[in-house]
């Protein structure tokens, strides 16, 4: 939902501020067109309390491990899955590995759905939901091999695309609503590997 240059951190009141990223536009453009209608509804209904949450990419349990449409963290745990099933000693990146991604727990989400409902009076008509940090996509790679127990090399590919060099967003209004993720990346992948391997009814 937000625009491709737009400095970082993300901050809420940047929404439709400037181009899209072509790349995922359809979606981000469907994702605005429902948050402004939401905040006309309000505007025109106040009975209806509408407000938005703007998650940071998300990964965990009940994550999607096929390689025609899984996001980057599952993506990953297949690969090096397979790569270390298979005895491969080398792994390829796409990109140069330094572009940068926020990614938080799903289960952290539904912590904070629920912390919100409690509180939902008081809560921003439009909120992001996320870390507040992030890490390069070597590092994911990194974590998820530690987790696997894969030890081989990784190469890259530079003339892949990588997509934006940064996406993180800006937890200042979060915080000052009282909340804060608790899983760690090695927790997260931890369990979401865990449950990887029970799907593939591997343990």
């Amino acid at each position: 939902m937000y625009p491709r240059a737009a400095p970082n951190p993300l901050r809420e009141d940047m929404v439709l501020k400037g181009e899209l990223e072509p790349t995922n536009e359809g979606y981000a453009i469907a994702k605005i067109a429902i948050q402004r209608l939401c905040a006309y509804l309000k505007k025109g209904r106040p009975e209806l309390a509408y407000k938005t949450l703007l998650p940071c990419n998300l990964y965990g349990k009940w994550d999607k491990f096929n390689p025609t449409h899984s996001h980057m963290i599952p993506a990953v745990i297949r690969k090096l899955f397979e790569a270390q099933r298979d005895g491969k000693k080398t792994v390829e990146i796409w990109g140069t590995g330094k572009a940068r991604r926020e990614f938080m727990y799903a289960g952290d989400l539904a912590d904070f759905i629920a912390y919100a409902i409690d509180r939902f009076d008081a809560m921003p008509d439009l909120l992001n939901v996320g870390l507040g940090f992030d890490y390069a996509v070597d590092e994911y790679y990194q974590a998820v091999a530690r987790a696997i127990g894969y030890t081989g090399s990784f190469s890259h590919d530079d003339t892949k695309p990588e997509g934006m060099e940064r996406k993180l967003v800006d937890i200042s209004a979060l915080e000052a609503f009282g909340w804060k993720a608790r899983t760690s990346l090695e927790e997260g992948i931890g369990m979401t590997y865990k449950y990887f391997l029970e799907q593939e009814k591997l343990v």
